[in-house]
């Protein structure tokens, strides 16, 4: 698994769209030494090939948007590898600074210009039915990455939030054990992600007889999730942990600045500063039992890597898929205490300010999603 950093904020295809995806029915570029690559016409196929692709990345910003620019990273480090490899032999990114018409436009330009592979984290899930139909007719790779985009015709390549959720309420239970009582702490309300981790821990919860006694949501935002966690404290209620996604810095300035007891568990993402300090805590001792999980921006280079491999020939393991059209990215960075000076070496040169993520490989993918 490759792991580089990001900062703080991150199937089987129908047979016809295999067709088109694949190189059987498409017309992937010719191999090339220079920075640019010719494709045959998309009604000829040009039967198996194994590099020399033209890519193109849309991105719906990037500016301001500290987890879209790490996808951004993610994916250049992941082309010049490929390229290397000589997969790809040009590749152009697109960002729309969240104008839908615009996107809309980069994106036909891509189609129109021939491009063999075009990685799609859109705007909002809806709203591109045309251009992918145009895609998809010109037997063009098209693969949506980090949200899911309602569309039975291409591929959406996503986070498994709820494998991310079900790490944090597993870790809880288990630490806490039934007639365990915490505070909840979403991210947006409303917000998808949100609410397939909400979902996954008040049923799980729920199940193992452990009461969430408060829920709030802190906006992914420390300043909120301190003033949150402070306005609890001050309240008197009584908790046992705390189940969390993001934000976990402003939690813990709360508790601490406070002079409260550290929580009997808590549960965050990423962020190398709620790395270190976390386990500084614990430096000693367990006294405050946690774990961190990556929600990887990552996901955008996961996405090419198994186009890529689409565009070479290979088949997509149904098994392996979620319904017919979407491939679920399970977390692979995971720290508790027990493994905590692994992590924590593996995250050594990363400044504070960035986060972990990994992402899959052209093989890793292969072996992980392929026939």
């Amino acid at each position: 698994m490759k792991k580089v950093l990001s900062v703080l904020l991150a199937v089987a295809l129908v047979s016809t769209l295999f067709v088109a995806c694949g190189g059987g029915g498409t017309s992937p570029s010719t191999p090339s030494s220079g920075g640019t690559s010719t494709s045959t016409p998309a009604s000829e196929p040009a039967g198996e090939t194994t590099g020399g692709f033209k890519v193109a990345s849309h991105n719906a910003v990037i500016e301001g948007n500290a987890y879209r620019a790490v996808y951004e990273d993610q994916m250049s480090e992941a082309v010049e590898l490929a390229k290397a490899d000589g997969l790809i032999s040009e590749y152009n990114s697109f960002v729309a600074n969240n104008d839908p018409a615009l996107e809309t436009q980069q994106i036909e330009q891509t189609i129109n210009e021939g491009y063999d592979i075009i990685i799609v984290n859109p705007i909002a899930a809806s709203g591109l039915d045309a251009v992918i139909d145009k895609a998809v007719e010109a037997g063009i790779t098209y693969v949506n990455a980090d949200c899911v985009y309602d569309s039975d015709k291409i591929l959406n390549v996503v986070v498994n939030q709820d494998a991310w959720a079900k790490n944090a309420s597993d870790f809880v239970i288990e630490t806490l054990g039934e007639g365990g009582k915490v505070i909840q702490f979403k991210g947006i309300e409303g917000n998808s992600a949100t609410e397939i981790r909400n979902a996954r821990w008040t049923t799980d919860l729920e199940a193992a007889g452990v009461e969430i006694v408060k829920s709030v949501a802190h906006n992914w935002s420390d300043v909120e999730s301190k003033q949150l966690m402070s306005e609890i404290l001050a309240s008197g209620l009584e908790f046992d942990g705390i189940i969390n996604e993001e934000a976990a810095n402003g939690i813990m300035d709360a508790i601490e600045e406070a002079g409260a007891d550290y929580p009997g568990c808590i549960t965050s993402s990423e962020e190398i500063a709620w790395i270190r300090r976390i386990a500084d805590i614990n430096k000693d001792e367990l006294v405050c039992p946690f774990i961190v999980v990556e929600n990887p921006p990552g996901i955008g280079a996961t996405a090419l890597a198994i186009a890529l491999n689409i565009r070479q020939g290979n088949e997509l393991d149904p098994a392996k898929m979620t319904g017919e059209n979407a491939i679920y990215y399970d977390p692979q960075w995971i720290m508790t205490y027990d493994n905590m000076q692994e992590m924590l070496d593996s995250v050594a040169d990363l400044p504070d300010s960035t986060s972990v993520s990994s992402y899959m490989t052209v093989e890793e993918a292969k072996a992980a999603y392929f026939k």
